[in-house]
């Protein structure tokens, strides 16, 4: 009797121990610092994603405050397609951001969502009045389409937008491809092969695009992060660390972007940018631009293309894919491994 008590008794101060070396991630001081909003996925983070990431990110060195948004309606198909509702949630984060803005001005202020929490963070930037802007935005496995309208996001961004897609991710090729992508408006998800811009879309929505969206597709070497491609392998504690985290520390990392204007389709190694540390892209401000709605011309279509080269991109079921890429050479193991860089 007297060791069961004992055990019991250990097993309270162990409980009582934890708890208090639970990270306090709204803390005044780290309010102080920062701004990171975490949403996750259909079904309010029923896969732990959110808290997953959350914590990840702190334990990466993010000394800001760390919010998790509840957007869900406790129902896995209802979140995926009730657009009207999620808009309206989005609203909400738009007014969250713009609260903290006000409280403390000049505070980077970063959005992170997973999977149809990408679209409520992408709506949020929407939404946001004159004036209120956010610092940069990570979309893990999106389920918006392919082909949504990012302008109006992306010129609420001082930083950029960064996608982390992945070709492997049976739930955005089967499942969304089945439901429909989160904005209604597509079958094929950005996650899955990448974002474009719309059909006939103006040139300054094209600059847009190259400059302020960063596509990093997912590739074999991930998997020493613990990313296998899948659906939430974008938020396993390593890969958090390593790629997501710099992005939201300024620092950037080790990544390696797509193709800007092109809808990623195929799992041959992205060329990678050759000065990765270096300091953030500045903002791209367009003189034209009178407001924050869409910026797609209404019906606008470029000329006629004639039939495509060797070197041009070809179409695949209307998704703009990249030209095959050139064979290359055999990569010793080393350089392969240390290609990656910025390992925890």
């Amino acid at each position: 009797m007297r060791i069961a008590a004992n055990l019991l008794a250990l097993a309270a101060l162990a409980a009582a121990a934890a708890g208090c070396a639970r990270t306090n991630y709204t803390s005044p001081a780290r309010y102080e610092q920062g701004l990171v909003v975490v949403l996750g996925g259909a079904g309010g983070g029923m896969m732990g994603e959110d808290s997953r990431v959350r914590g990840s990110l702190a334990a990466a060195g993010v000394n800001r405050a760390i919010e998790i948004f509840e957007w869900s309606q406790g129902d896995l198909i209802d979140d995926q397609v009730d657009v009207n509702a999620n808009r309206r949630k989005a609203d909400q984060l738009a007014r969250r951001v713009e609260a903290y803005e006000v409280q403390y001005p000049g505070r980077p202020v970063h959005l992170v969502g997973v999977s149809a929490g990408t679209g409520l963070a992408i709506w949020a930037l929407e939404d946001l009045s004159a004036g209120a802007r956010v610092t940069g935005t990570v979309l893990l496995a999106s389920s918006l389409g392919a082909r949504y309208d990012l302008a109006p996001a992306l010129d609420k961004v001082d930083d950029a937008i960064y996608s982390f897609n992945s070709i492997a991710d049976t739930v955005l090729s089967i499942g969304v491809t089945m439901t429909g992508s989160v904005d209604r408006n597509g079958s094929v998800a950005g996650g899955l092969v990448g974002f474009s811009p719309p059909d006939g879309s103006p040139e300054y929505v094209r600059k847009l695009y190259k400059e302020k969206l960063v596509q990093i597709p997912w590739w074999p070497g991930d998997v020493v992060l613990g990313n296998l491609g899948d659906h939430l392998g974008s938020t396993n504690p390593l890969f958090i660390r390593a790629r997501v985290s710099p992005i939201v520390l300024g620092r950037r990392g080790a990544i390696r972007e797509a193709p800007p204007e092109t809808a990623v389709a195929s799992a041959s190694a992205p060329a990678r940018a050759a000065d990765l540390n270096g300091p953030p892209r500045p903002a791209a401000r367009l003189a034209s631009r009178g407001s924050s709605a869409p910026m797609r011309a209404a019906g606008a279509r470029g000329p006629a293309k004639s039939a495509p080269g060797p070197a041009e991109k070809s179409r695949f079921v209307d998704w703009s894919v990249a030209a095959p890429a050139p064979a290359r050479p055999a990569t010793d193991e080393a350089v392969f491994f240390a290609e990656t860089g910025g390992h925890p």
